[in-house]
């Protein structure tokens, strides 16, 4: 009977209707392409949004990526959000039944002769026992759908943090990446200085013989070094840069700083193959929509509509069903007697005629949530089409100013042996030299940071695309369906649940 009661209610409830405004997934303007293309036949593979960092090809940044999914505190945190949301979750769905409880009573009494109404026992004292074993059973129908706009609220938020911990995981695997390429730049910056130093050295040695030697002045051989000092100044700063990189690095990875260092690696050069790896062009603009801190605003759109439904619904009667049955009597021995069984079930119908315009501020309320996560998916939206186009303009940018500046540093080399040419041979003095040596180092330095800059930028372009691109249709058209779901991230938390254990 019970089966039967429970299964009507609930049946009753979600055939109810539904108070609210139906939730329309925004659509913002989406263009066709990108206002900045990449560069045809770019023979770059698809990438995947679990392992995007390898098309760098390498294998140091893949271990370091590994660690960070691994180890770092900041994607744990997002991991015990998206717990907390599937509890909540499973809390609202809690609503759509009904709610038992058993409890249990036992009590001896002794009432007085002259209490009122004494007619029960003949107008003695009387002292007597009372068990009762009762199941208590309370029910509230779902008959404008509040219950059910809250569980869409709850799976929406759940849906929402589940695509922040994919945000969160992006971020961190690019931060690692940007921090790793920015400390390897600083070591191929290091190198640069270091083999000036060694041809500055080798500069104060040819000043100071030819000082010996009656051929120079000693100005020449101050001159010289103070230029070998002031680079090796410069080359001692970075280590201070490098040192901070390696720390920061340390903090993704989950690790204290003073456990952690990577030996030194200079970046490779930009004429080598893959420095930096090519965003293939062609890409459609709608994939900006596979971003996770879009569909996480977006989510959260979908939860503040749900919201207003749940706000409506205060508005109108409340109606709950409540009953009792279990037994009770005054000896155990007869407590489970069939006569001795108690029951009772009732209805209410609860409606607010007059609440001060609470009931309307709380509508107003939640739309007012509503228009600000609109808002702010909208602002999301854009932002991600601006940080793209950045990227994209700095990469084509870059590539030209890295060209420019190493045709600037062949440039500064041939003007430098020019000029020790001609101080050697006494036709010009060392201040040539000291120009000549300056304008190299800088535009050494110069087309190094570049080529940081260069691979940073891919990075961040990665990241503002989503973090891959793999099975991205090459027209325009239909978004495919966003990896990273709600239960691939359930199953990314328990995996990290049971490695805990």
């Amino acid at each position: 009977m019970w089966t039967r009661a429970a299964a009507a209610l609930a049946i009753f409830s979600l055939s109810g209707c539904m108070v609210g405004p139906k939730y329309h997934k925004p659509l913002p303007p989406v263009p066709a392409q990108f206002k900045e293309g990449g560069t045809p036949d770019s023979g770059t593979p698809d990438i995947a949004y679990s392992d995007w960092w390898r098309v760098f090809n390498d294998p140091e940044l893949s271990r370091l990526e590994t660690e960070a999914d691994a180890a770092n505190q900041d994607i744990k945190l997002a991991m015990a959000r998206v717990e907390q949301a599937d509890a909540g979750s499973k809390y609202a769905r809690s609503f759509l039944f009904p709610t038992i409880s058993v409890g249990a009573s036992a009590s001896r009494t002794r009432e007085a002769m002259n209490r009122p109404n004494n007619g029960n026992t003949n107008g003695l004292a009387a002292t007597f026992n009372d068990f009762q074993l009762p199941a208590f059973f309370s029910y509230e129908i779902d008959a404008w759908g509040r219950v059910r706009h809250s569980i869409e609220a709850a799976s929406a938020t759940e849906q929402a943090t589940a695509a922040d911990l994919r945000f969160v995981r992006l971020a961190v695997e690019a931060n690692v990446t940007m921090d790793y390429y920015s400390l390897r730049e600083t070591d191929a910056e290091r190198q640069v200085l270091d083999s000036t130093v060694q041809e500055m050295q080798s500069a104060v040695d040819l000043t100071m013989n030819r000082f010996h030697g009656g051929l120079t002045s000693e100005l020449e051989v101050k001159q010289a070094q103070t230029l070998l000092d002031q680079t090796k100044a410069q080359a001692q700063a970075l280590d201070i840069q490098r040192a901070q990189l390696e720390h920061a690095i340390a903090v993704l990875e989950g690790k204290a700083a003073s456990d952690f260092s990577l030996s030194r690696s200079p970046l490779p050069d930009s004429k080598d193959a893959g420095m930096p790896p090519v965003i293939p062009s062609g890409l459609p603009a709608e994939l900006l929509a596979r971003r996770p801190d879009i569909s996480e605003v977006e989510r959260y759109v979908a939860a503040a509509n749900a919201e207003i439904g749940v706000a409506k619904t205060a508005a109108l009667p409340h109606i709950s069903l409540t009953g009792l049955a279990g037994f009770e009597s005054t000896n155990m021995a007869s407590l489970f007697s069939w006569q001795n069984g108690i029951a009772s079930l009732g209805a209410s119908a609860l409606m607010p005629v007059f609440t001060g315009g609470r009931v309307r501020a709380g509508v107003d309320q939640a739309w007012a949530v509503y228009r600000q996560s609109l808002a702010q998916y909208q602002k999301t939206v854009l932002t991600a089409y601006q940080e793209v186009e950045d990227q994209l303009v700095a990469l084509r940018v870059l590539a030209g100013e890295a060209q420019s500046t190493a045709d600037a540093v062949a440039d500064a080399q041939q003007t430098e042996t020019i000029a020790l040419n001609r101080y050697r041979n006494g036709l010009v003095s060392y201040l040539d030299v000291v120009y000549a040596q300056t304008a190299l180092l800088a535009n050494q330095r110069t087309a190094t940071q570049i080529g940081g800059q260069r691979m940073v930028a891919t990075v961040v372009l990665i990241k503002a695309l989503g973090g891959g691109w793999l099975g991205v249709p090459a027209q325009p058209g239909t978004i495919p369906d966003v990896p990273g779901s709600t239960s691939n991230a359930a199953n990314q938390v328990a995996t990290a649940k049971e490695a805990g254990k």
